[in-house]
């Protein structure tokens, strides 16, 4: 441990300043102090370990089949809804084709006795 210590401004107890930290909280009140510039130390810098165990290789054309089965079903239903999208782009207008031509001969239709009223 540091020979330095800090007082605690809350309840006076000493804290010693970690290496790397600007901050630590009080060991006795949890305060939070504020170490000094002059009591702050740099971290030790640490290497981090390599393991030297081969990690197991993964060939991805055995999940290959794992992963189509699972998405199966969803394109499933996406071919369902563009079969949908596809007869619904056409039978729309046509539906709406037949009822323009339906209004429109009724209409038509139904000047047949004012016309032939009027040529009489």
């Amino acid at each position: 441990m540091p020979e330095e210590t800090i007082a605690c401004p809350a309840c006076g107890a000493p804290s010693y300043p970690e290496a790397g930290k600007t901050h630590i909280p009080c060991a006795y009140c949890g305060a939070n102090l504020t170490i000094p510039e002059a009591l702050r130390m740099k971290a030790n810098p640490s290497a981090e370990k390599i393991s030297t165990k081969p990690q197991p290789f993964q060939v991805p054309e055995m999940e290959a089949s794992d992963i189509l089965r699972k998405a199966q079903p969803l394109a499933i239903r996406a071919w369902n809804l563009y079969a949908y999208w596809t007869w619904l782009r056409w039978a729309l207008p046509a539906c709406l084709t037949i009822l323009v031509v339906g209004i429109l001969t009724c209409a038509a239709l139904g000047m047949i006795p004012v016309v032939w009223s009027l040529l009489r």
